[in-house]
């Protein structure tokens, strides 16, 4: 049953914002999920969909711009997200900035309809100026969505409890990882931790223990081809994770703008983020028990590829089978499940 509803708010992600009584979407990971989950509004990732075309977006993006923002901008065109308020946008992320200024300029010349967008301007240097910043961006949104400190108390404690539910989970982690991967996915969707609860954690033998690292994969197509091998993935270091949202935080009396924005700019995800990537992708390995690590990235990641070279360093500095697939179709049209299938037959287990 579980399964069947999560399944269920995959099909449709738009279902429970449509359903909310206020509705905000938004494009990219590093937005604070306190003030996404703030009392008073439902918020939702603007969702994605491989195999489609999209003759529109073509028309006003380029090359750079991986496929699932040409299906964001495809549907946006469409109309599927008229009855959103606003569409949050981060500059955290190089391709959801982009995104934001090219549909302000679309709905300025009469080209775009839809809600209004908003960019949270997050900062992520290790200086106070930075700090004081991202404490800035957090009171221009909250301000902008009629947020008081109430309900970003509220908010706080709401994600409190799916930051809990969610690393007890990744904590809690089983074999057959395309069902975790459909879980943090529908997470972005909907109340996803208030369908897990029971979850009955899949412990199967397999060959071996994966962990999938670089970009987020568009959906459990990886995960699977790990499976069809006999393998499993058993954790991930990419965006789009079980623990993205890390630990819980103190919920403050007073001045939650303050905590929200502190926590923000301290955040070490996202492809901005200040983090030693080679360093944590082998102790994410160490932790999960791992027998080979998967780095697949996609063409347009470029950021991530800069660390390509010290992580397959650390890697094999603690001999740990590596397959890289680097410049790779966001949509895995190009084969990397047998890719994958050799290099775990390969290691003999």
């Amino acid at each position: 049953m579980i399964e069947q509803n999560i399944d269920a708010l995959l099909a449709d992600p738009l279902g429970p914002a449509r359903r909310a009584r206020r509705a905000i979407g938004y494009v990219g990971l590093d937005i604070p999920e306190d003030l996404l989950a703030a009392d008073g509004i439902f918020s939702c990732h603007l969702p994605w969909h491989t195999g489609r075309a999209t003759p529109l977006a073509d028309r006003y993006l380029e090359a750079s711009f991986p496929g699932w923002a040409r299906s964001i901008l495809e549907d946006w065109a469409a109309g599927c997200f008229d009855f959103l308020e606003f569409v949050v946008f981060t500059r955290g992320d190089d391709t959801a900035q982009r995104m934001y200024y090219y549909i302000c300029e679309l709905q300025r010349r009469g080209l775009l309809a839809g809600p209004e967008p908003l960019i949270f301007d997050i900062a992520k240097i290790q200086r106070p100026s930075s700090i004081d910043w991202t404490i800035r961006a957090v009171q221009r949104l909250a301000t902008i969505l009629g947020l008081d400190d109430q309900a970003l108390q509220a908010g706080m404690r709401s994600a409190n409890h799916r930051r809990s539910t969610f690393n007890d989970i990744q904590q809690a982690r089983g074999t057959r990882g395309s069902l975790y991967e459909r879980i943090a996915r529908a997470s972005l969707f909907g109340p996803a931790e208030d369908l897990v609860a029971g979850l009955v954690h899949p412990q199967t033998d397999v060959a071996g223990r994966v962990v999938l690292a670089g970009s987020s994969p568009p959906d459990e197509r990886l995960h699977r081809a790990v499976e069809g091998s006999g393998w499993s993935v058993v954790s991930e270091a990419c965006d789009r994770s079980l623990d993205r949202l890390g630990p819980p935080v103190t919920v403050p009396q007073v001045d939650p703008v303050q905590a929200i924005g502190k926590n923000a700019h301290a955040a070490q995800r996202g492809s901005r983020g200040f983090l030693n990537r080679a360093a944590a992708l082998t102790a994410t390995t160490v932790e999960a028990r791992a027998d080979a690590v998967i780095i697949w990235l996609i063409e347009q990641d470029e950021a991530l590829a800069w660390d390509l070279a010290a992580q397959r360093q650390s890697l094999q500095a603690v001999g740990m089978p590596t397959l890289v697939l680097m410049r790779r179709q966001w949509d895995c049209s190009d084969g990397p499940a047998d890719e994958i299938a050799q290099f775990l037959r390969g290691l003999g287990r």
